[in-house]
Order: C-alpha cells, then sequence, then structure tokens
C-alpha cells in the first residue's frame, strides 16, 4: 500500500445567496473599551495597541477569503472604525463585523517532579461575528470561542519556564490569526489536505510501481491507463482482490482529475469485486464530495 497526497477544496458552512463582489471586513477600535481580565500571575502586561490588534484579525481573514476559488476578482475593504458604526450596507455585496471581543491571558506553572517545571500561556477569547446582507438583513450571528495555549517546554526552574513563554503582545498577534481562520471555516471555503491509499498489486509488481511513479509526478490519466490496461490483463476467474485493488486505484485517478462521477464508478465497481474496508471507506468520502460539489458551486461561483 501507498499514499498520494491530495488537496481537496472543502465547502463553507454558510452559502450567501448573492453576488459578492465587493465585501466589507468592519470592526470598532473600541472593543477593548470594557477591562481585559488579567491572571493574577501575570505582571507588567503592555496591552498592545487595539487597532492594530483588530487590523491584524480582519486582514487575517480578508487574505484567506481571497485564496478562495471564485475571490480572486473580489474587492474587499478593511475598516476599523472609532466608533463602531456601521459603513453603508447598500454599498457592498457582504458586510461581516467583528461585533464584540474579549480576551483573557494568564500561565500558570505546574511542577512535574521535585526538580522539573513546564509553564503555559493560555490565551481564551469570545468574539462576536455579524455579517450584514445589501439590504442590511443578518445574515449571521455567530459566537466564536477558543482557548489557545503555548507550552515552555521542562525546565529545573520555574522562572526559567516562563521566561521562555511568549509574549503577551505576540501571543494575542497569533490569537488573531487563529480567530481570523476560525471564522473562515464558517463562510468561506477552505482547501484541506488529505492522503489517498493506492494498492500495489503483487501480480504487477512492475506496472503498479510505474502507475504509483506517474500519480507522483501528477500524470494521473498515465496511471488511469495502466491500471486499466492491467484490469484488462485479468481475464481469470479468481482474481477479485487484484481486480478491487486495480479499480480502486482506478478510482482515485479520477479523483484526482476531478472527475468525481468516474471516481464512483470504478471505486463502485472495486466493492463488487471485493468488500474491503478501505474502498467502503473511499466510497463513502467520494459520496459525500459529490454532496458539497452542488454547495461548493454555490459559493464559488459569483
Amino acid at each position: 500500500m501507498r499514499y498520494c497526497p491530495i488537496e481537496t477544496l472543502q465547502p463553507s458552512e454558510l452559502t450567501f445567496e448573492c453576488a459578492k463582489k465587493h465585501i466589507a471586513l468592519c470592526a470598532s477600535q473600541s472593543l477593548f473599551a470594557e477591562p481585559i481580565m488579567f491572571s493574577e500571575n501575570v505582571t507588567g502586561v503592555t496591552v498592545i495597541q487595539a487597532d492594530s490588534l483588530i487590523a491584524n484579525i480582519l486582514y487575517s481573514l480578508q487574505y484567506i477569503w481571497k485564496d478562495a476559488p471564485g475571490y480572486e476578482d473580489t474587492q474587499f475593504s478593511v475598516l476599523v472604525t472609532e466608533t463602531g458604526e456601521l459603513p453603508n450596507v447598500s454599498n457592498f455585496d457582504l458586510v461581516v463585523q467583528l461585533e464584540k471581543l474579549q480576551v483573557k491571558n494568564t500561565y500558570y506553572a505546574q511542577r512535574y517532579s521535585y526538580f522539573e517545571w513546564e509553564a503555559y500561556l493560555y490565551v481564551q477569547y469570545a468574539a462576536r461575528w455579524l455579517v450584514h446582507g445589501k439590504a442590511g438583513m443578518t445574515l449571521d450571528d455567530y459566537t466564536d470561542r477558543d482557548l489557545i495555549s503555548w507550552p515552555s517546554g521542562i525546565y529545573w526552574d520555574k522562572n526559567d519556564a516562563v521566561k521562555n513563554l511568549p509574549g503577551i503582545k505576540d501571543a494575542w498577534w497569533d490569537m488573531g490569526i487563529a480567530m481570523a481562520k476560525n471564522y473562515a471555516h464558517r463562510v468561506v471555503p477552505q482547501w484541506q489536505n488529505g492522503m489517498r491509499s493506492i494498492y500495489m498489486v503483487n501480480k504487477f509488481p512492475e506496472l503498479s510501481q510505474q502507475a504509483y511513479t506517474a500519480m507522483q509526478r501528477d500524470g494521473y490519466g498515465r496511471a488511469f491507463d495502466i491500471w486499466e490496461n492491467m484490469l484488462l490483463s485479468c481475464r481469470k476467474r479468481g482474481q477479485k482482490n487484484a481486480k478491487s485493488q486495480i479499480t480502486h486505484n482506478m478510482a482515485v485517478a479520477c479523483e484526482f482529475q476531478n472527475q468525481l462521477d468516474q471516481a464512483l464508478y470504478w471505486a463502485q465497481q472495486s466493492a463488487k469485486y471485493s468488500r474491503k474496508s478501505k474502498t467502503a471507506d473511499y466510497l463513502t468520502l467520494l459520496t459525500e464530495r459529490e454532496k458539497q460539489r452542488l454547495k461548493l458551486d454555490q459559493q464559488t461561483i459569483h
């Protein structure tokens, strides 16, 4: 068994039924008007400028959004206001607003043995996001909560452990990027890395290696042809296991060429020849991808 990496586009949780030519990402620099809570263990903390942190969050969301297929020509406006008032929604197709943000950061040190210590820095946030349509209608109202941690590593001295934690400013900056990524999963299609299994068919060792090498070099059509010829050579009865492995591989080659209908067909053929658990799992995956295709078309086409 060999494996090939694949990157697939996953639909977002929400689909906005409107054109997306101009999107505003906005927030108020007064989001930190409320007191920020700190642990008693944290001293000498310098809070970074709110507008810098807010801009980091909004620009991170913009970069993620612009990388999604179908948004290459979309115009984005990042707006950090003083009063928290929304821009004129009629000027935009979508207005995404970071409406509220509460942050708490702290650390604690835990003793593992008589000589060993490890400290952890935690940043916990709760962010409320709103999305407004062109008519001013609220299309999404979502509160995102998460806890991000950084371990110091193990040290003999507690103070050394604490010193090796990131600074609060750096932690909050990373938190802003994590916030953008978390919310992007809700509103923007995302690329996801995965792996696909390839059978090395014992009956055809040299051809199996050739097909696998072709897959590694993005020669998916070439690999499919090799496996198809292997399948034609399996004419005798009692070769169901080899046929199942070959047709599984043919399904993978079709998926890599974004031919989901053909991938499903050959995966079903593989299951008919021999009910392998890997093929059953792969059939489930392909069926789900087929269901997602219509949703993706709505999300990635203006």
